[in-house]
């Protein structure tokens, strides 16, 4: 048995008042509020989760996640929140077909410009979030905007309900990791 030991940078982009905080605070902390407050600039996150494999090898990360602010005041900061990422979260609010616009025009299209060396090799997980609310965009639009952008997988999410946001989080742990056959021992 070995164990080893993983730091990851993740970032999580998309649109003001899509859930990207909610998302955070509902993985690190198993919390959601109801109010909004946009963030200034960017928040840092830090989450600490252990894994096993089928041979019971261990495997700790410690995931730090910047979380980057969605207003067009903060785009000159958000160039440098970019580099070193290992994995990116894009999210899109599924009651805005507009956010998932913005995913195409301008957030995916702005990451891989300014990313650095890591826009090419870090996965894009694309969320769809607020899965509990009714959508104002169907599902092949959302697949086709993540074929025509290189997004690694789409996941819908709800940071309210905490529907799929441990497994976005593990996903996008083993895709950066590349241990597709780990287990979470601890979330």
């Amino acid at each position: 048995m070995t164990t080893q030991i993983y730091k990851l940078k993740i970032i999580i982009i998309g649109e003001y008042a899509a859930g990207k905080t909610s998302l955070i605070k509902n993985f690190v902390e198993g919390a959601y509020t109801k109010d909004y407050r946009p963030t200034i600039g960017s928040n840092l996150f830090i989450k600490k989760l252990a894994f096993k494999d089928k041979i019971d090898n261990e495997y700790f990360f410690t995931i730090t996640v910047w979380d980057i602010a969605g207003q067009e005041k903060w785009t000159s900061l958000r160039q440098t929140y970019y580099r070193g990422a290992q994995g990116v979260f894009v999210v899109g609010d599924l009651t805005r077909k507009n956010s998932f616009e913005q995913i195409e025009n301008f957030w995916i299209k702005d990451f891989k410009e300014f990313g650095g060396t890591c826009a090419k090799s870090a996965p894009i997980i694309l969320l769809a979030n607020k899965n509990d609310l009714t959508p104002e965009i169907k599902e092949e639009q959302i697949r086709g905007i993540a074929e025509r952008n290189g997004v690694f997988k789409v996941i819908y999410t709800s940071a309210k309900t905490g529907y799929h946001v441990n497994e976005a989080f593990i996903a996008m742990i083993r895709s950066c990791s590349g241990l597709e056959d780990i287990t979470p021992i601890s979330i």
